[in-house]
């Protein structure tokens, strides 16, 4: 499954159906994981809904991104994680469906952002509305295990053996038989995070008081006690052999919600009724979710639950199932299960920069607004640092003719590390992506020991020409030469010497270097233009290097053929004519933006028509991934493990090509796999 990251969490999270459809959020509950939904996602989203089930903070791949992180599990606080998640999927509204913990979760998110939450289906668990009074003396027997893990005794039996503890609940909280080792073997799994029991013992703690809740969540923990009914449609479902919650817990549930409600009873039903019978609770939430909540009406679901097969038919049985509803989903959607979603922005970005120490930096042209932040360094709670300082991010389009354009960056379009303990940046100083601002186009070098600027390479007139567009650089192994792809009007390559700061141009105006006029960039089958007819039009972009740094490879973004030029011809001592004759063309490609070269010496491209990343396999161009989120999949990074950075521009949701967009665009930073 995709790790997604979100508020304090790099959070685990299944995702089902078409990425237009309505937004269906599922939320499992304790003890419990993200699987109980396995066989009620899949016929959701075959409904036409987009279905995202995350894993919760404390249970199976989810994790904390920092240390200092309370391992808080107060209901509110679930809430908060699932309103981060639906912000970074740049999901507003949705509805809801929650189990045990997912539950009460679900009331919080309906009491805290009732401008968000739409419909909701609480299973097992009733409401905490209005605070939770002491319960009657038999019903504090069947939540002995509250009581229990209140105590220091009880706290340390729960740590030393969670899985004991855990299966004598799925023992009796449903019906005998309901279900096979095999199951509750994989499911527990997720009970070894190592966060596991300090998010469970808050959890149970919180809401007696024998706990504070998380202090970002007080607000949210009080407007549940103070809430005394919600409006929005609603279902609640349980079943009539819960051992835990029984239907007597349910008796006063409808006062608490003023708005289209009905009571689902399933009987012969227990505590986990999307495990015990996942056709009728599809059903029911169809009834919800698709219908008319006019019709919602009480109701008593007399249709049996499923029955379990032997652990061994089970496990196989349950192994296809997922297998093939994983590839029918993921065929549907057009996702990838090889793509994870590292971060999300509120400005287009456009480069990433890895560091061996693993450090990621993003950085955002002024292209159709006026970013905030040109080069970020990525924290890991997914907030942005401007890098190096305030300072060198303090111009903007606003303020162009009071600072310096030397001494600030103007318009970033790439960053890339040198592999020598620096930063380069490159700005190519066009605002835009029109005029140069006289003096703009440099390199800006910054040591990563200190987080200090140590150099700035200004790029002359004549080398930077008006109208030229600096997009993308790489460096030789030795740290000494740059080599810049120049987009613009007049494509070409600069070499830039970065110890004498000297530059030049080379194949400036050769057919390699230049828009391949027969090229239409398409969407979906669809010309990409703007209103005025004109089509995505940059000259040489992506850049590559061999490792050896012996040879350069470059192509045009309006373009489909990749070529290469052994470096030592780029030389300023070699006539253009030699230059001329020593470029090759390695293979027919695409309309490509990005070029990568692996440590392991494998050329990516990125493959914006297509959403897809390709790689090159001798003069081959081949399919790594496709993924309809990747949005113009722009410009590549690589981790010291190999795994691949790559940055999703939405070049075409800009103003450029969508009329009425605004200037401020949502973008994504994702990462992948290296391929084998």
């Amino acid at each position: 499954m995709p790790m997604i990251t979100a508020g304090d969490l790099n959070m685990e999270v299944a995702l089902y159906g078409v990425e237009d459809g309505q937004p269906l959020l599922l939320i499992h509950g304790w003890p419990d994981d993200a699987s109980t939904w396995d066989q009620v996602a899949p016929a959701l989203a075959a409904e036409g809904f987009r279905v995202i089930v995350p894993t919760l903070r404390g249970f199976g791949a989810t994790r904390f991104l920092n240390d200092d992180v309370l391992r808080t599990g107060n209901s509110a606080m679930l809430a908060i994680d699932m309103i981060a998640l639906m912000d970074a999927l740049g999901i507003d509204r949705f509805m809801v469906a929650g189990h045990d913990w997912g539950s009460n979760t679900a009331e919080a998110l309906a009491a805290g952002w009732s401008d968000r939450v739409e419909r909701m289906a609480m299973l097992s668990t009733p409401p905490r509305l209005g605070g939770m009074p002491t319960p009657p003396f038999e019903q504090t027997q069947r939540q002995w295990y509250h009581w229990f893990m209140a105590t220091a005794r009880g706290a340390e039996a729960v740590r030393a053996d969670r899985r004991g503890f855990t299966h004598l609940h799925w023992v009796n909280w449903s019906p005998p038989g309901w279900f096979d080792e095999v199951t509750f073997d994989r499911v527990a799994r997720s009970f070894d995070n190592p966060d596991w029991a300090d998010v469970t013992l808050h959890s149970y703690r919180a809401r007696w008081g024998e706990a504070e809740p998380d202090p970002r969540s007080a607000w949210l923990e009080d407007k549940v006690k103070t809430t005394k009914t919600l409006s929005l449609p609603t279902l609640y479902i349980h079943g009539d052999a819960d051992g835990v919650n029984p239907s007597s817990t349910a008796k006063d549930v409808r006062p608490k919600f003023a708005g289209p409600f009905a009571r689902i009873t399933m009987t012969g039903v227990g505590h986990f009724p999307q495990r015990e019978n996942p056709q009728a609770v599809v059903r029911h939430l169809l009834t919800l979710f698709a219908g008319d909540f006019a019709a919602l009406t009480d109701t008593i679901d007399r249709s049996l639950p499923m029955k379990k097969a032997a652990p061994y038919a089970a496990g196989i049985a349950a192994i296809g199932l997922v297998a093939a509803a994983a590839a029918g989903v993921a065929h549907a959607q057009g996702r990838s299960a090889q793509l994870t979603q590292v971060a999300q922005f509120d400005h287009q970005a456009t480069g990433v920069a890895v560091t061996e120490d693993g450090r990621r930096f993003v950085n955002f042209p002024r292209w159709t607004d006026d970013a905030p932040i040109s080069v970020a360094e990525v924290m890991k709670d997914g907030s942005l640092r401007p890098y190096p300082d305030a300072k060198w991010n303090s111009w903007r389009n606003a303020r162009a003719n009071e600072l310096p354009v030397g001494d600030y960056f103007v318009c970033v379009q790439s960053i890339v590390p040198d592999g020598h303990g620096n930063l380069w940046v490159l700005d190519p100083g066009a605002p835009g992506n029109e005029k140069i601002l006289e003096g703009a186009p440099k390199l800006v070098r910054i040591d990563l020991a200190s987080n200090t600027v140590t150099k700035t390479i200004l790029v002359p007139g004549d080398v930077a020409l008006q109208g030229t567009y600096l997009n993308d650089i790489r460096f030789s192994p030795d740290g000494k030469t740059g080599y810049i792809t120049d987009s613009g009007t007049r494509g070409a390559i600069i070499i830039v010497d970065l110890e004498s700061g000297k530059s030049h141009r080379a194949l400036d105006g050769h057919a390699s270097t230049q828009i391949d006029k027969t090229v239409k960039v398409t969407l979906d089958g669809k010309p990409l233009v703007r209103p005025d007819g004109r089509q995505p039009a940059f000259a040489a972009d992506g850049i590559a290097i061999s490792k050896d740094g012996k040879t350069l490879y470059y192509q045009a973004l309006t373009g489909k053929t990749l070529y290469s030029i052994d470096t030592a011809k780029l030389r300023s001592d070699v006539s253009e004519a030699d230059r001329a004759a020593a470029v090759k063309m390695v293979a027919q490609t695409h309309v490509a933006d990005g070029l990568w070269m692996s440590k392991a010496g494998v050329l990516y491209l990125t493959s914006p028509t297509d959403y897809a990343i390709k790689r090159l396999n001798g003069a081959i161009v081949e399919t790594v991934l496709t993924d309809r989120r990747l949005r113009w999949p722009d410009t590549f990074s690589e981790g010291r493990d190999g795994t691949m950075y790559v940055t999703a521009s939405h070049i075409q949701d800009t103003n450029w090509f969508t009329p009425g967009a605004p200037p401020s665009i949502k973008t994504q930073l994702f990462s992948f796999a290296p391929a084998k």
